[in-house]
């Protein structure tokens, strides 16, 4: 029996404290607050491995595969693992787009049936959410065109009862998509953006950080900034540290006047909405970007650019001639998704790892199962076609799988 389910199927049988949910279910806490970890020493990470469970897992009868299977997300609520994705004839745009969700109460070895969604439009980016004994999926739903990126609107919906689940409505900013979701300190915090380059055009994106005491209501972290980013970014992935602060890594593919790639940005615990950020970006570009903390360091699970980096320093070019250079470059480059490690004091990102990954890969959910072990969930093409480009990959078959990340003492 493989290693991630054992230990998966033993957490949810309640061998950890059960933190934060309000009918007392032994149910592993997210929050790096509810855990003590020994900071004195140093630590590796130990990948279990990969346990398929899309489309190799014992899945509900409800549940109708098609070839790519990626944009996912796990959570645990009141003693089950809940888990949605999506699956579409391939990663591009189509009307045949379902989402489903799913739950089980043994780590993910026998599925049960909760919910389908299926708009005749693209819908991706699931994003759950458990606060005050409620349990929240957010989703974003896009357009048609397979070559275009059309947001339309975000949707939430809740779990009334096993198998029942409220109908979508619109949540937030017209064209508004969410990405990093999590609980901290009892709020939930949301990173989101507006607005698309894909017509490569100069309008702006707006990010913005905000934060809910329901999973209902959002209000920006700090009352005076809506937008914490205008300019290129989009996908921003979060981590609070002890003292509150955060650390934010972003994906900056659209360029601006900071160039292309990404950025590793700094706020305070009281000014959470005002980001600073380098005036010049990393080069290299972090897709679908996702952080986690164990006791001080803290963590990024992202996509590799094998070949990058991202932004070639074309300056010669207008910025949307550079949009299209590096976007071409880049889609014809091998991927994998990687764990790295977050420099604070030199402000550096830093790669730890590879993932079972290759092709078209890197839309990571991770979960804390105790105080160092973690649940992450990804998905990737055949991993044997390492040198698959990324746009092969996205025409091609994906899985999702789960591993077990445990951090072991030097």
């Amino acid at each position: 029996m493989n290693r991630s389910f054992v230990a998966a199927a033993t957490l949810i049988a309640g061998a950890v404290c059960a933190c934060g949910d309000d009918d007392g279910a032994s149910t592993p806490s997210d929050d790096p607050a509810d855990y003590a970890v020994d900071t004195s020493v140093e630590y590796t990470i130990e990948v279990s491995e990969p346990r398929y469970v899309v489309p190799l897992g014992q899945l509900p009868d409800e549940v109708t595969l098609q070839d790519a299977n990626n944009n996912l997300d796990i959570i645990f609520h009141e003693g089950r693992l809940y888990f949605a994705w999506r699956t579409a004839p391939d990663h591009f745009a189509s009307r045949d787009t379902v989402m489903y969700i799913v739950s089980a109460d043994d780590g993910g070895r026998v599925w049960r049936y909760e919910a389908t969604v299926a708009r005749d439009r693209d819908i991706r980016e699931p994003r759950l959410l458990s606060i005050g004994g409620r349990l929240f999926m957010y989703f974003f739903e896009a357009g048609t065109n397979p070559i275009a990126f059309e947001p339309n609107a975000m949707f939430r919906m809740e779990r009334l009862a096993d198998g029942r689940w409220t109908t979508p409505e619109v949540a937030g900013r017209p064209g508004e998509v969410p990405w990093d979701l999590k609980v901290r300190n009892g709020l939930a915090y949301l990173t989101s953006y507006t607005g698309t380059r894909s017509s490569f055009d100069e309008r702006d994106v707006e990010v913005y950080f905000q934060q809910s005491t329901d999973g209902v209501t959002w209000s920006p972290v700090t009352p005076d900034t809506e937008v914490s980013y205008r300019g290129g970014v989009s996908e921003v992935a979060f981590e609070l540290t002890e003292a509150g602060d955060a650390w934010l890594v972003t994906r900056n593919e659209d360029g601006d006047e900071t160039g292309f790639g990404s950025h590793l940005c700094f706020a305070e615990a009281d000014r959470l909405g005002d980001w600073d950020c380098p005036g010049r970006s990393n080069p290299e570009r972090y897709d679908s970007p996702e952080m986690f903390r164990h006791g001080d360091d803290l963590y990024l699970v992202a996509r590799r650019d094998v070949g990058g980096p991202f932004d070639q320093g074309l300056t010669d070019l207008s910025v949307a001639e550079q949009r299209i250079q590096y976007i071409s470059a880049y889609s014809a480059r091998p991927k994998r998704t990687a764990i790295y490690r977050i420099n604070t004091d030199d402000r550096r990102v830093e790669h730890v790892l590879d993932l079972p990954s290759a092709g078209d890969t890197a839309f990571a959910a991770v979960r804390r199962t105790g105080p160092d072990t973690f649940l992450l969930a990804n998905y990737t093409s055949p991993v044997e076609r390492a040198d698959a480009t990324w746009l092969e990959g996205q025409s091609g078959r994906t899985f999702i799988y789960f591993v077990e990340l445990t951090f072991v003492p030097r």
